[in-house]
């Protein structure tokens, strides 16, 4: 038998020594070292991105692995305390997502605190505007580079996770 063979045979062995259970965390394992890699792209794209507080705002890139161990995400989304801002108010405010998708122009109520305007019924009391905040995109960049580091990274995560399970078990 030649030596590939040989490692393959060994390797197949040593992956069929794991349970459904190990097998998971080691797919997980694999999966969060590689996202961590594209998140780290995310986050040079917030603090580049030109947005106040940048820093701060980098924090609420997170990855997430799916549960079930069959892949993951990069997600500006709030979950739990992770993703919010807190204001000067002490009000904590999901704005790092509200920057990656931008929002929409919004009024106040109007009445006593608004100004009339000339419609075809006649006069209407409209709110205040409010503005709106421009979409950063921040992930594009991420998701254009990503590709490229999941086909280099990710096979390689899965082989020195599995190694690393198998010491930490003691089978190597």
């Amino acid at each position: 038998m030649n030596e590939t063979a040989t490692l393959d045979k060994a390797w197949n062995d040593l992956l069929r020594t794991f349970d459904r259970r190990e097998l998971k965390r080691t797919l997980k394992d694999a999966y969060r070292r590689t996202g961590k890699k594209i998140a780290s792209i995310a986050k040079m794209s917030v603090q580049a991105g030109g947005i106040n507080d940048a820093g701060k705002l980098s924090r609420g890139v997170r990855v997430r692995v799916y549960p079930r161990g069959g892949g993951f995400m990069i997600t500006v989304k709030p979950h739990g305390k992770q993703g919010f801002i807190k204001t000067r108010r002490g009000v904590e405010k999901p704005v790092l997502m509200w920057a990656e998708e931008g929002t929409k122009s919004r009024q106040t109520r109007g009445g006593k605190n608004g100004y009339l305007i000339k419609t075809d019924e006649g006069y209407r009391w409209v709110g205040k505007n409010r503005g709106k905040m421009p979409a950063y995109h921040f992930l594009k960049e991420a998701e254009t580079q990503g590709a490229a580091i999941v086909e280099q990274e990710v096979g390689k995560e899965i082989e020195d996770a599995t190694v690393r399970r198998a010491q930490k078990l003691g089978w190597l």
